[in-house]
């Protein structure tokens, strides 16, 4: 299972993990076509779309999704707390985050992957995980390096992960089969994707990326399969 981040931050955020056989997209803030183009046009392997929140640059472009006729699981629209999907062999539930609107987390289970936590846009995350193979989550800022004049330094501060946040929530969900971290939506201004990354490498024992336009990483999983046990 490959996943392939186009895009991370403000001006748009999709992701997708895909194998010969399917492909799951990971929020709709970029253009359909691009996601076309990344798969070589064979949107018939797309099996769902999933997004956190109701912001443009992780919804914007769901309708061209739906308009292709790919179902789109939006779990801020429901006052279910926590909600399943199944697409393909892609497991997924949802749990709260911490934001200015409704927003979600998800965890995500295939045979190929295991389990893998992806959470971006929120302050901190209120739930432990067990035995994570994978996790993709925000690492938005440092406080050390945001102004503290900057207009926007109340938003990012109450809806966006501190480098401190993120590695705290790492420390408490590390395990023996954790097999890769990406870091996502990291900001243009207000970080260091070197530091963030170096930092992260002194909490876990695997592969850490910065996510960046194009970057694709294989997520491996040596033995078993996922579960949706353990929030």
């Amino acid at each position: 299972m490959k996943l392939r981040c186009l895009g991370s931050g403000s001006s748009g955020n999709c992701y997708i993990l895909e194998n010969d056989s399917e492909a799951l997209v990971i929020e709709a803030g970029i253009p359909f076509m691009v996601g076309k183009k990344a798969l070589d046009f064979n949107i018939s392997k797309i099996v769902g779309v999933v997004i956190s929140h109701s912001h443009g640059d992780h919804a914007k472009y769901a309708g061209e999704y739906e308009k292709a006729g790919i179902p789109v699981f939006r779990p801020y629209e429901s006052e279910m707390e926590r909600q399943v999907r199944s697409y393909g062999e892609f497991v997924i539930r949802s749990f709260p985050l911490v934001h200015d609107v409704p927003c979600y987390g998800f965890l995500i289970c295939h045979p190929e992957t295991g389990k893998v936590l992806y959470a971006s846009d929120t302050e901190y995350i209120k739930y432990r995980f067990r035995n994570l193979n994978h996790i993709l989550i925000e690492c938005n800022y440092s406080k050390e390096l945001i102004p503290e004049d900057a207009v926007n330094r109340s938003h990012v501060m109450t809806g966006h992960m501190e480098l401190q946040t993120t590695l705290d929530f790492l420390r408490t969900n590390n395990n023996p089969n954790l097999r890769s971290v990406i870091l996502l939506h990291i900001s243009a201004r207000n970080s260091d994707p070197d530091e963030f990354v170096a930092e992260t490498g002194k909490v876990v024992q695997c592969p850490v990326w910065a996510s960046e336009k194009w970057l694709e990483v294989d997520l491996l999983l040596s033995s078993g399969k996922g579960d949706l046990h353990g929030i």
